[in-house]
């Protein structure tokens, strides 16, 4: 799975992502660098709109299902999906998503995971050498806030979940899965809500990455309100921690 990342620029996802930014997202409080972008919180991604040109978005991290009762009616929380196998994608939950065409980027720069073998579990923080936007495969949806009302006043949760798959050689020492990141040259075949959802499901399958590193990093970032640029220090022991796949 991938309980945390990080964004630690908004810097070329414009540019990079050949993105036009939704109206009023700018204005979003968490339109900031981000180094803990933890579950429930908005964060980055990028949809296509009603004239199919690519829009950056802000939306909850955990899918909210159509079907799911008010995040905020005592004792009747939806399920916290914040990540999609790349094996359950066809669980009703999620094949929705995927048959309509509701797929998106997640825009990100670096993840966490952490080893549990540990007390507390230690963290590690996997990024791109030198840093780069990257783009994890993810589904979204929209659902009225309250579906118990008899009547639709219109309000709607739009949330996303992340893809995982199997990790890569980096990672597996930490956790046995990670994001599915999307070569660039994937990006408008996965948005494009004509391709169905077996199409769609072939491109999760890219070559792992071979200019990734991962270090130790604090267990202050184990806490999601800490979301500081020290979450992505690395830990300095006698023995390096780091490591790199080349």
């Amino acid at each position: 799975m991938c309980g945390r990342y990080t964004l630690t620029s908004q810097d070329g996802i414009v540019e990079d992502l050949d993105a036009a930014l939704a109206p009023g997202v700018t204005a979003s409080e968490w339109w900031k660098p981000r180094f803990n972008v933890a579950p429930t919180q908005p964060a980055h991604v990028v949809v296509l709109d009603e004239h199919g040109k690519r829009v950056v978005e802000m939306m909850r991290w955990g899918l909210v299902p159509h079907w799911a009762t008010r995040p905020s009616e005592p004792g009747k929380r939806p399920p916290l999906m914040i990540n999609a196998r790349t094996d359950s994608l066809d669980k009703p939950v999620f094949r929705s998503s995927m048959t309509r065409g509701r797929r998106c980027l997640v825009v990100a720069d670096g993840f966490f995971e952490w080893r549990r073998d540990r007390k507390p579990p230690i963290p590690y923080y996997f990024r791109p050498v030198p840093r780069r936007l990257v783009c994890f495969a993810g589904i979204w949806t929209r659902a009225r806030k309250n579906p118990t009302a008899k009547v639709d006043d219109g309000e709607r949760i739009i949330s996303f979940a992340m893809i995982t798959g199997a990790a890569n050689p980096l990672v597996d020492p930490t956790h046995d899965r990670m994001p599915v990141m999307l070569a660039p040259s994937v990006y408008a075949a996965w948005l494009d809500p004509s391709l169905d959802a077996e199409g769609a499901r072939a491109l999760l399958d890219v070559p792992p990455v071979d200019d990734w590193r991962a270090d130790e990093v604090s267990t202050q970032v184990n806490k999601a309100d800490i979301d500081e640029p020290t979450n992505i220090v690395p830990v300095h022991h006698d023995a390096p921690a780091q490591r790199e796949l080349f």
